[in-house]
């Protein structure tokens, strides 16, 4: 265990949304250097949907005005993360079973073997618009990071009465509405919220934690780079 005196960062992730996964991806990137700053990291799958009625923020569809933004946001911001954004062919899914999937793994596996599955089941679904709502889906998904005969017992264990509740508590717990869903304790104790994938720097200035916010390189360095 590291020496995580100045604080705590969890992220609440579900694979139904595509930010999720680029919180996914970031949180990742940035946990080493996290860690060597004292703050801890977790990273919890949760029931969006649960979380959002919960919340009184129902799923709804995208309005035909936004649709264009919302494409073109997703597909800028996975092209920075290096991710290539596919519109799944089924869409919304009922995320319940792979967030029961990737629950039973994060409690019961390596923390590399759960960050391996919960990747693989976003990108699945935002990459290869495979339907991971499905054991077939499911078993798509984590070819590689399991064998057949493992995914077989993954998914039998994950509908077990005790998973489905773990479930339940970590999705009420999480207070969301949406997702990523990041809260961070700073060193003081002091608790804040936040939703999405782009509040980076709100999130690093709380827990106190040294960073570079956006800048523009003044036009006389861009062309020293060269």
């Amino acid at each position: 265990m590291g020496n995580f005196k100045n604080g705590k960062l969890t992220i609440y992730v579900d694979c139904v949304s595509p930010y999720s996964w680029f919180g996914f991806t970031n949180i990742t990137k940035y946990r080493p250097l996290l860690n060597a700053n004292g703050v801890e990291v977790e990273i919890l799958p949760f029931f969006l949907g649960a979380a959002r009625e919960a919340a009184g923020n129902p799923f709804a569809p995208t309005p035909k005005w936004k649709e264009a933004f919302s494409k073109q946001d997703s597909e800028t911001s996975g092209r920075l993360l290096g991710l290539k954004v596919v519109a799944p062919e089924v869409f919304p899914i009922s995320s319940l079973f792979p967030v029961r999937v990737a629950t039973y793994v994060k409690e019961h596996y390596p923390a590399e073997k759960f960050d391996a599955t919960f990747e693989a089941l976003a990108s699945g679904y935002w990459g290869k618009s495979i339907n991971i709502s499905t054991p077939h889906g499911v078993h798509k998904a984590l070819d590689g990071i399991f064998t057949a005969q493992e995914v077989d017992k993954i998914m039998k264990n994950a509908l077990t009465p005790e998973n489905k509740k773990r479930v339940i508590e970590i999705t009420a717990a999480s207070g969301a509405f949406g997702a990523p869903w990041i809260v961070g304790v700073n060193q003081s104790g002091e608790k804040r919220s936040w939703f999405g994938n782009d509040r980076w720097d709100q999130v690093l200035h709380h827990l106190g934690v040294p960073y570079t916010p956006v800048s523009i390189v003044p036009p006389e360095e861009a062309k020293a780079k060269l």
